[in-house]
C-alpha cells in the first residue's frame, strides 16, 4: 500500500458514507505468484492466500474499510464485469450503517 493509503486508513473518519476497498489487480497477483510447476487452479489458490494476507493487513488499520471487493479481468471484454459490479453493489448495501441511506 502507498503511504497515502496507509495514512487514510489510520486517520479518524466520521460520516455516513462507508469506504469500500476495491482491489483491481487480482489477475496481476496471479501472474506475480505464478509457478510454472503448478496448474492455473493451484496458482490461483496461492494468489488467494496472498490476497487474504493483504486483506488481513488492510482490515487491521484503525479505520479500516467496511468491505473489500476484488475485481479481475477488467481489461478483458469477456470478463464478468456485471457479476463483479453486482458484488460491489451488494457489499456497499451491506456496509451502510445509517438506515436512512439504505
Amino acid at each position: 500500500m502507498l503511504d497515502l493509503e496507509k495514512r487514510f486508513f489510520t486517520e479518524d473518519r466520521s460520516g455516513n458514507a462507508p469506504v469500500i476497498a476495491i482491489l483491481t489487480k487480482f489477475d496481476d497477483l496471479i501472474t506475480q505468484v505464478y509457478d510454472t510447476n503448478l496448474d492455473y487452479d493451484k496458482n490461483r489458490k496461492v494468489a488467494e492466500t496472498e490476497q487474504k494476507k493483504l486483506e488481513a493487513s488492510l482490515f487491521s488499520y484503525k479505520s479500516p474499510p467496511k468491505a473489500g471487493v476484488y475485481v479481475e479481468d477488467m481489461h478483458n471484454d469477456n470478463g464478468d464485469h456485471q457479476g463483479q459490479v453486482k458484488v460491489l453493489i451488494e457489499k456497499t448495501a451491506e456496509s451502510l450503517d445509517n438506515l436512512s441511506l439504505k
